[in-house]
């Protein structure tokens, strides 16, 4: 009896456990917000004359297209071999940069005023000038999002070495600690978190400009298709290919990047509050 009794007990706990999960997924606030932003939508979409602004449905019907014909999936492709090619190199610049002016005050005093006026460029000049330049092909948007997210990971490489603990790394001099040991033990685990805030911003800001090259200067990409759909004046095209863009970006923001950075920053301390 008494066994029976402690099977139906933990069956209890089991399912308990799995509505409580059910419940935290259904009624998640993002749920919330994703409902009222598509009833706001809809309901403004009836509003107003239905070809200038489509419904929810007409805008899901066109996104079902593109994911049938495998449309979406080749030309997202596309776009992320230049993501990749240019992020790559906006990271590996971005990281040497960001760790001369954390560490030395020349080149610090160097780069300063450039990775400012970096900073301050929109996108849309990257774009115009790197298609301008390199003309349609590989070699833009590439460049594009080299230039354009090199300086975000260079600021936060930067500052991730002036917040290095200084008492530390006297101490590590002090006992004759390895020049590796201390990157390895040191360095390393303190630069981590910067590097992946580095990472999260400088991608944003990849995506972005790769989608403006490509409506400028490309044969191929979500940026590619919708200028294609503009050149139709399809609204619901625009919003479809938009909306595919922002859930993937999601999906590795959510899928790939916060997770990295919780593995990496597991051993900082967590604060409930600030104030």
């Amino acid at each position: 009896m008494s066994s029976a009794a402690a099977d139906v007990a933990t069956a209890t706990s089991a399912g308990t456990r799995l509505g409580r999960a059910i419940s935290r997924v259904v009624l998640n606030r993002r749920w919330v917000t994703f409902a009222v932003v598509v009833a706001g939508w809809h309901l403004l979409a009836l509003a107003v004359d239905i070809d200038l602004f489509p419904t929810p449905a007409r805008v899901f019907d066109k996104i079902l297209e593109a994911l049938a014909g495998g449309l979406f999936f080749d030309q997202l492709a596309d776009s992320m071999l230049r993501i990749v090619i240019g992020f790559g190199a906006g990271l590996v610049g971005g990281t040497v940069v960001g760790l001369l002016m954390g560490s030395r005050r020349f080149w610090n005093d160097f780069f300063q005023d450039l990775i400012v006026l970096g900073l301050s460029l929109p996108g849309l000049i990257y774009a115009l000038l790197t298609v301008m330049i390199f003309g349609i092909g590989l070699t833009a948007p590439v460049v594009a999002i080299a230039l354009a997210s090199l300086p975000f990971v260079a600021v936060n490489i930067k500052e991730g070495v002036l917040a290095l603990d200084k008492p530390m790394l006297e101490m590590c001099r002090v006992y004759r600690v390895g020049r590796g040991r201390l990157i390895r033990k040191v360095v390393a685990p303190s630069l981590l978190p910067f590097m992946m805030a580095a990472i999260r911003i400088g991608f944003t800001v990849a995506w972005k400009v790769a989608v403006l090259t490509e409506v400028f200067g490309a044969t191929s990409g979500i940026g590619y298709q919708m200028r294609y759909e503009f050149q139709l004046f399809s609204v619901r095209g625009i919003m479809a290919w938009a909306l595919l863009f922002g859930v993937v970006m999601l999906l590795i923001e959510y899928g790939l990047l916060i997770p990295l950075e919780r593995h990496f920053g597991r051993w900082r301390p967590k604060l409930e509050r600030v104030i």
